[in-house]
């Protein structure tokens, strides 16, 4: 009898608890509605949109919006594709008509099923024409994305503005332009801990937001792992082509939460694919197995770091660890260390990186790496080396206090002269909010000095 009464309490508790996850799922689910479109020299037409988390933040469904601007400059065709090596896709294709209602394929309705989350935000495989893109977008039931407005814009490079809550005017034959002054005046750069962008040849400063500010760098601090790497490089105290034993201090971390690439302890690897896996992937593991190998120990490297960030007058910069995870004192109460430095410093420091060692671009710009020896594919973590054209660097970084960090490098062009332009974007809620400021940003450098010269 006991036993029963067990087994009842337990399936009880489950219900309960399924209820709530239920109700939670249905709570987190954004709910559609019929928003109204304004087209330029068409008559007005709807689409399906969602308000994701906060009013203005609207998502698109793309089939709809291809229907709505068929026959304008910005008609496109949302082509959905499957294949057994690489699973679905799509692929918008600019200047063509949208494709008729595939057979068998059911709309979504506008009203939502209570409790049923029929949509799901990720970087589905997306492609602007045959150039991959790394948009966050969700997918629904009928191979429909939906898109924020802010990123149709700029894929699209079309304007649009709000009328009304459900009503916006799209201009398909108006080109995209960043309205910084308006961005600033209504406080979008706000939300971040430190901004700050920037001409690496000249040092002149196009914005910045906080830029003396002191903050958790994440990932970023492998920046000044990679100088202290390059450095040893060129005294010739390590080659690319060397072999590092992985630690077992190396094996274990790369088992942990923050572990990227598995090595095991005794493995043998060579540099160049530990320096890719760094920078690319933001490997944690392959930092450490880096720092042992050049300095002996963790705790020597790291000790270089911070020396040599003093000898470059990097006052701000403090580190704790060569690849910018937290670590913990060893304090009966302990302490939860960051690295951490000024956006102004971290300009600095790359600006030193660019001029004594510019081939750190030539693994920086790749949308993807494989290493053979690690047998480890890799796509770069940094979304704009594939969504907009140019931009050849740097690196990512996120931690829970740091948030999504981001320093970004894409050379720009006036005439016959080029600059390269470096952005510094530190604390970031998301990596979808960290990529579309960041777009936003280097797109308004390359207008102005397309504009306005250096």
């Amino acid at each position: 009898m006991q036993l029963v009464k067990k087994l009842f309490s337990f399936l009880l508790c489950a219900v309960f608890f399924l209820s709530l996850s239920v109700s939670a799922l249905a709570a987190s689910s954004p709910e559609p509605f019929e928003l109204t479109l304004l087209i330029d020299g068409s008559d007005d037409t709807t689409v399906r949109a969602y308000q994701e988390s906060y009013a203005g933040n609207l998502y698109l469904s793309l089939l709809d919006l291809s229907r709505a601007l068929d026959g304008t400059a910005g008609q496109f065709r949302l082509e959905y594709g499957y294949s057994a090596e690489n699973g679905e896709s799509f692929t918008v294709r600019k200047g063509q008509s949208p494709a008729p209602e595939a057979p068998g394929i059911t709309r979504l309705h506008i009203a939502p099923s209570p409790g049923v989350n029929h949509l799901h935000l990720s970087r589905n495989r997306f492609y602007v024409e045959e150039q991959e893109r790394k948009y966050y977008t969700y997918r629904s039931t009928d191979r429909d994305l939906y898109m924020s407005l802010l990123d149709v814009q700029l894929m699209l490079d079309i304007s649009a503005s709000y009328v009304s809550d459900s009503c916006i005017r799209l201009s398909p034959g108006t080109g995209f332009s960043v309205p910084m002054e308006e961005l600033i005046a209504q406080g979008y750069f706000d939300a971040f801990d430190s901004i700050l962008l920037a001409d690496a040849d000249t040092g002149k400063a196009l914005y910045s937001s906080a830029p003396n500010r002191i903050v958790p760098i994440a990932s970023l601090s492998k920046l000044m792992s990679y100088l202290l790497l390059a450095e040893a490089m060129e005294e010739g105290r390590l080659h690319p082509e060397d072999i590092i034993t992985i630690s077992q201090r190396a094996a274990t971390l790369s088992l942990s939460a923050d572990g990227i690439v598995f090595l095991s302890p005794g493995a043998e690897v060579p540099a160049q694919e530990l320096l890719e896996a760094m920078l690319l992937a933001s490997s944690n593991e392959s930092a450490l197995a880096l720092a042992e190998a050049t300095a002996g120990t963790e705790e020597d490297f790291v000790r270089q770091m911070n020396d040599r960030a003093a000898a470059l007058g990097l006052r701000t910069a403090c580190f704790y660890s060569p690849h910018g995870l937290p670590v913990y004192n060893d304090s009966t109460l302990p302490a939860k260390l960051q690295n951490r430095m000024s956006a102004s410093d971290l300009f600095r420091l790359v600006r030193m990186i660019l001029s004594h060692y510019p081939d750190i671009t030539q693994i920086t710009c790749k949308q993807y790496c494989k290493m053979e020896k690690l047998d480890y594919n890799t796509a770069n973590s940094n979304p704009l080396v594939f969504n907009l054209e140019g931009v050849n660097g740097l690196k990512t970084g996120s931690t829970n206090k740091a948030g999504y960090c981001l320093a970004a490098t894409m050379p720009v062009r006036s005439g016959d002269e080029t600059h390269t332009v470096v952005l510094l974007l530190l604390g970031a809620e998301s990596a979808d909010v960290r990529g579309q400021a960041a777009e936003l940003l280097l797109r308004y450098a390359r207008d102005y000095y397309e504009k306005n010269g250096f």
